[in-house]
């Protein structure tokens, strides 16, 4: 017998379209189209992004139901050509998120929160460097009973 446990794309799909509405560019894990500069950097319009970088999700519940609930988390990075820009786009990204309840087809979520993450720092991997501020999520889903 195979016990199927909920799938953490649709989950991610919701923290994308929540942070797509809110106006961001957005990115699964990559960098987004049209996003970062525009031309040469450092000297063009620079259009600040945000990538999602999920969690495999982990199953939960209870002995009647051991795989009832996934608990699913992510990182959110978001960046901008200033440390102010970066934390604007956490900003967006923590209002479209945190204390709502995502749409998961066949799944009622519960309210977004975000344990933390760390202080914003600057990414000289790039020249110019540009800033980036993280947003750490997690939310649990429930199967909705058929």
């Amino acid at each position: 017998m195979r016990i199927s446990v909920a799938a953490t794309g649709p989950h991610t799909d919701a923290v994308v379209a929540a942070i797509t509405a809110a106006g961001v560019l957005v990115g699964r894990g990559v960098f987004p189209s049209g996003a970062g500069w525009s031309g040469n950097p450092g000297s063009s319009n620079y259009v600040p992004y945000a990538v999602v970088y999920p969690s495999p999700g982990v199953a939960d519940g209870n002995t009647a139901e051991p795989l009832e609930y996934l608990d699913y988390s992510g990182q959110i990075n978001c960046f901008g050509v200033t440390q102010d820009q970066a934390v604007q786009v956490a900003d967006t990204v923590r209002g479209a998120l945190i204390g709502r309840r995502l749409t998961v087809v066949g799944r009622s979520t519960y309210p977004v929160t975000s344990p933390g993450g760390p202080p914003v720092r600057p990414d000289n991997s790039v020249v110019p460097p540009v800033h980036m501020a993280t947003v750490e999520i997690a939310f649990r889903s429930q199967a909705v009973p058929s």
